[in-house]
């Protein structure tokens, strides 16, 4: 299994989708929810966002969240259209979309999945 690889900060990513979307800190606040000042905290890297967070940044953005998290996948959301700065590794959609998936799951989930994972590995 390729190991996904964080090539950049979420700050970086913030603020580059910020410029491409031309949206402001008060714009995501409005369609977030979030405070003004979490969203600076997130854009100076003081705090990272935790995973509700991300989700609706994302969103708000019109990108990934594993993209906005730094990982090295497509900027685009899954079932969006790609945006024409899109430099992403080239993973499926279908892939992206199922760690995303993976990033939203329990802990006992994920390790019930891993256990899955395992087993048939030995077959």
């Amino acid at each position: 299994m390729k190991e996904m690889k964080r090539v950049a900060s979420t700050p970086e990513r913030m603020k580059k989708a910020m410029e491409l979307t031309q949206k402001k800190q008060i714009d995501l606040s409005k369609e977030t929810g979030l405070s003004h000042s979490t969203i600076s905290r997130y854009l100076s890297g003081q705090v990272e966002p935790r995973q509700a967070a991300m989700m609706q940044l994302a969103s708000a953005l019109n990108v990934s969240e594993m993209w906005l998290w730094g990982y090295d996948v497509p900027m685009a959301r899954p079932g969006s259209e790609k945006p024409a700065t899109d430099t992403g590794s080239g993973l499926s959609e279908k892939k992206i979309a199922f760690m995303e998936e993976i990033m939203q799951m329990s802990d006992e989930d994920f390790d019930r999945l891993v256990q899955i994972r395992k087993l048939l590995e030995t077959k």
